[in-house]
């Protein structure tokens, strides 16, 4: 399988949010999408395979810190390492834009986000309790050294 992992254009916006439908990111409205595409703090990879988008990821830079917004694959190209690809770019993502650390919250029932986060370097630093609509705690992480 080919895989390309590239910056977000504007006419990705209705495939990430189908995509964010099907990874149940149903806060997220396509006008989400197109926004964050023209967010001047804003940074989105898109992965493609099989000649589609099929996964995506953002972050938020301010000031020194990267905050993730959103990670998504696909269900079926799901435990390929597609997942390790794109967090590895949105690391160097970040590094490029001179964040020196990373934040991000999961729902602390999502394991496989969890250690796909741990393995890349990420820590658990506290939760929130039912911090998202379905009453689930977020788990808030961190990684302190981009280098």
């Amino acid at each position: 399988m080919t895989v390309k992992i590239r910056e977000m254009q504007e006419q990705d916006a209705p495939r990430l949010y189908e995509i964010g439908q099907a990874c149940g990111l149903g806060s997220w409205s396509l006008e989400s999408y197109i926004n964050e595409y023209n967010n001047p703090i804003a940074k989105y990879l898109v992965v493609e395979a099989e000649d589609q988008v099929v996964g995506f990821a953002g972050i938020w830079c301010v000031v020194d810190e990267a905050q993730v917004m959103n990670v998504g694959i696909l269900g079926k190209y799901r435990q390929n390492g597609l997942g390790t690809l794109l967090m590895e770019a949105l690391v160097n993502t970040a590094r490029v834009q001179g964040c020196s650390c990373m934040t991000l919250e999961v729902k602390e029932t999502n394991m496989a986000a969890i250690c796909l986060y741990k393995k890349m370097g990420f820590s658990a630093t506290s939760i929130r309790e039912n911090y998202y609509p379905d009453h689930v705690n977020g788990l808030m992480m961190r990684r302190g050294d981009l280098g």
